[in-house]
């Protein structure tokens, strides 16, 4: 009688269990194009799986689909044609954070289901022990942070996000992939035993790439002018819709390795699971069978021959394909300003390197503290980062945990550094 009721205990967690998604892109601006279109190619494909709608929950600026620059108003794509056919993304995708909502402290209490700390109405993770998460984010990045459109996410405050959340008994398994830049440098502390399993892009010490990038990002016989996704992205997600949800989550990655060509794919965190199917994390539970897959959903896989950018150098590519486009004296201007700003951070950052004898190595900063610092005071008394100037961030880590010096006169120095210029 006993073993029954176990049984039937066992069998009613499984049916109340649920699967949950939170997809995001942290920037904005229309040559950041292919972020939006890989979070919104992620979500039609989780819906398309069996997701409930009301457990995806999207950020995205939303300024693409509208954008002056797009040539196909309401639509975002996130593949070049095949045989005439390339799917909309932008259509049905349902975006619940937009705009400023876009910022790190509403993706924290989503993930934690502080729903009283979050904008009136919105959705947030209200899972339990049993169920699963799927984290999936694309954006810029640096040694120790990814980057939202105003401010940043550091890796510390993710660890204590996940820590919390595991000791709340907020998961039963979760999955991260992420799509930026150095994003291996946001799971070096993940532990290995808290059942959460991360993909990163990127090592900690590279850029990630871009993909269907111009000459190759043809939609209905025209340029878009811009990189339609990011390879690493594209890899796991064109695999995702071929619909062999036999594969294990090993063999998804070991997949993902091998056919994203300029960055190294990693694995961290806890690897315990990773003989687990892909079905339980990319499938919701309204299917009970393999999904039968129509020709059209059988994209074409990224390949060598496919033109990739470089995520640091993806703005200034983008003008200065426009400006070859166009030769208009807007993208002109654009395209220079673009130069100028990387020549700035290069002066200055060779400055900083130079006075405190930095080495210019990768450096995570273990000082997470005196890193938001520093780049508080750049931010305050120079400029924001670009997605090119937070190449540099690495120097801020190393000047951090390198030096004798007080935070007080390490912020002194980044001030007196941006007065001089």
């Amino acid at each position: 009688m006993k073993y029954i009721l176990l049984l039937l205990t066992i069998g009613l967690i499984q049916v109340n269990a649920v699967n949950w998604a939170l997809l995001v892109s942290g920037s904005n601006a229309f040559y950041n194009y292919r972020h939006q279109a890989d979070v919104c190619h992620s979500y039609k494909t989780l819906i398309k799986n069996g997701y409930s709608p009301e457990n995806v929950i999207v950020f995205a600026y939303d300024d693409i689909a509208q954008n002056r620059q797009n040539i196909y108003k309401g639509a975002i794509y996130n593949q070049p044609n095949q045989d005439g056919f390339s799917d909309n993304v932008y259509d049905g995708c349902v975006i619940d954070y937009s705009k400023t909502d876009v910022n790190p402290t509403n993706f924290l209490n989503v993930l934690k289901g502080n729903y009283d700390h979050l904008p009136d109405g919105h959705k947030f993770i209200n899972s339990t022990r049993e169920d699963n998460i799927f984290i999936y984010f694309s954006d810029h990045g640096s040694p120790g942070l990814i980057a939202f459109p105003t401010s940043y996410l550091y890796e510390d405050e993710l660890m204590e996000t996940f820590q919390y959340m595991y000791e709340n008994n907020k998961y039963n398994k979760l999955v991260f992939y992420l799509e930026t830049c150095e994003s291996g440098s946001m799971f070096v502390n993940l532990p290995k035993d808290h059942r959460i399993y991360a993909l990163s892009a990127a090592n900690p010490y590279e850029s990630s790439w871009g993909t269907y990038c111009p000459p190759d990002d043809i939609v209905n016989g025209k340029s878009l002018g811009t990189c339609l996704g990011d390879e690493f992205s594209v890899t796991f997600l064109e695999n995702v819709d071929l619909g062999d949800f036999s594969q294990s989550l090993q063999e998804h990655f070991e997949f993902i390795r091998d056919h994203t060509l300029k960055s190294n794919v990693m694995q961290w965190g806890d690897v315990s699971f990773a003989s687990d199917t892909i079905k339980e994390f990319f499938w919701g539970h309204k299917f009970q069978n393999k999904r039968k897959m129509c020709p059209k959903d059988a994209y074409f896989m990224n390949d060598e021959n496919v033109s990739k950018w470089d995520s640091r150098d993806n703005k200034l590519l983008f003008y200065q394909n426009r400006f070859n486009q166009t030769g208009d004296l807007e993208d002109f201007i654009e395209l220079e300003k673009e130069i100028k700003s990387r020549a700035y951070f290069d002066t200055i950052f060779g400055e900083l390197q130079q006075t405190l004898k930095l080495t210019g190595d990768y450096h995570f900063a273990l000082n997470q503290n005196c890193l938001k610092s520093v780049i508080g005071v750049f931010e305050d008394k120079c400029t924001k980062l670009t997605d090119y100037g937070l190449k540099y961030v690495k120097l801020f880590g190393e000047m951090c945990d390198s030096t004798n010096l007080l935070q007080i006169q390490l912020n002194m120095i980044v001030s007196n550094l941006c007065m001089t210029e």
